[in-house]
């Protein structure tokens, strides 16, 4: 008798979700770096100082009762490009999940699944550390405002 091996299923949905977790994560890494947005004209302790006094001013504006001016926000299309790369990493892992569910070979699966999870997980992180860093910054200008403006 013959053994033969039963025919191995090519990684179609394997394979997709492993380019779709892949970019997803270059598209993530690229975003945080900053590439995409313009750099800044001004030097860091100016930002702090009218951090300071924007925080100042809008104190004063509500003890007194006058209505904050409002400013347009300027376009910007990172947020646009985040939601892709997000969508991206959960199509990623759902491919995933379905090539798994179909016998595929299991590498290209695992991969797509594990690029999906940690670029979901790298841009959670990511935010998390951005909002300890500026509540830590915001806490501390809150504290030495009479030191940073006087009057």
């Amino acid at each position: 008798m013959d053994q033969t091996a039963p025919p191995i299923r090519p990684a179609k949905f394997g394979l997709a979700g492993f380019f779709l977790g892949a970019i997803s994560l270059v598209i993530l890494v690229i975003q945080m770096s900053a590439i995409f947005e313009e750099p800044p004209a001004k030097s860091a302790g100016t930002v702090i100082g009218e951090i300071a006094a924007d925080i100042r001013l809008s104190a004063s504006r509500a003890l007194s009762g006058e209505p904050a001016p409002v400013a347009p926000p300027p376009p910007s299309y990172a947020p646009a490009i985040t939601i892709a790369a997000l969508g991206m990493a959960g199509a990623a892992m759902a491919l995933g999940g379905i090539a798994l569910f179909r016998h595929e070979p299991t590498r290209l699966p695992t991969l797509a699944i594990g690029f999906g999870a940690s670029a979901i997980v790298m841009h959670f992180v990511f935010w998390l550390a951005l909002m300890i860093c500026g509540i830590v910054l915001l806490v501390s200008i809150i504290n030495n405002i009479g030191d940073i403006l006087p009057g």
